[in-house]
């Protein structure tokens, strides 16, 4: 009678060594996606705060050279850095064009009145091995994107955001 119950025990040793094996690769999976949503929120929130920022025409201070502003074009992706908390952008992560009348787009963040977009593209590495193997290259990329219509710029200072100081430029 020993023996029926030895052969029950190996199989119930085995079975809880595959279910474990697929219980890790669950965690792994929902780890992986919640960091990629995660990310994916941090940048979109990041883009959208830039833009509305950007619309008033204002401006950062230049953190390496005191008294100056940076770009409207560098503000907004300096912005874009600071909320996402992301580094490492390249340099054709983060793209600034305005609409043209005709359609057609053009760099930069442009002059009153003018409808431009801002898109990051950020790429977060899988580390779940056996989802690696379904995205490109083993990383998940994305795309924030926020099309906004420039205010008239006011001529004023003022501060939006804690830490980030502001002033307004004429384009």
């Amino acid at each position: 009678m020993n023996k029926p119950r030895n052969r029950e025990h190996g199989a119930v040793l085995i079975e809880t060594a595959l279910a474990s094996v697929v219980f890790a690769m669950l965690l792994f999976a929902i780890f992986d996606f919640g960091r990629m949503f995660y990310f994916q929120a941090r940048l979109q929130h990041a883009v959208s705060q830039s833009t509305r920022f950007a619309t008033t025409g204002n401006t950062l201070a230049d953190p390496n050279n005191p008294g100056t502003q940076m770009s409207r074009e560098d503000s907004i992706k300096s912005m874009i850095k600071q909320l996402s908390g992301i580094q490492g952008f390249g340099p054709n992560d983060i793209k600034i064009n305005t609409i043209a009348p005709d359609g057609s787009l053009i760099a930069g963040a442009g002059a009153p009145g003018d409808v431009v977009t801002v898109s990051a593209t950020w790429r977060i590495p899988v580390v779940a091995p056996f989802l690696s193997a379904l995205f490109p290259g083993g990383q998940y990329q994305f795309t924030a994107t926020t099309t906004f219509r420039n205010e008239e710029f006011p001529g004023n200072a003022f501060n939006l955001l804690p830490g980030l100081s502001v002033a307004a430029t004429n384009v």
